[in-house]
């Protein structure tokens, strides 16, 4: 037996819903794309010298410096 074929309505409805899937692919593609920039876009080098400690260790260091010359 043949397999039936799609009346007019029905393949109307299934290529409306491979459209509907592909542009939500390309909307969602799309806007990855755009927070991969933003969050490009908002990195902030470090203040400091990468050779030095940054500035919250270089304070811990020093008060465990200071509190063993304490006791």
């Amino acid at each position: 037996m043949t397999p039936p074929t799609p009346t007019i309505d029905e393949q109307i409805f299934e290529d409306d819903v491979n459209y509907g899937i592909a542009d939500c692919r390309r909307r969602l593609r799309a806007q990855a794309r755009s927070q991969r920039s933003t969050l490009r876009a908002q990195h902030h080098p470090p203040i400091y010298n990468l050779d030095e400690l940054p500035p919250q260790q270089a304070t811990e260091q020093l008060n465990e410096r200071e509190e063993a010359l304490i006791t």
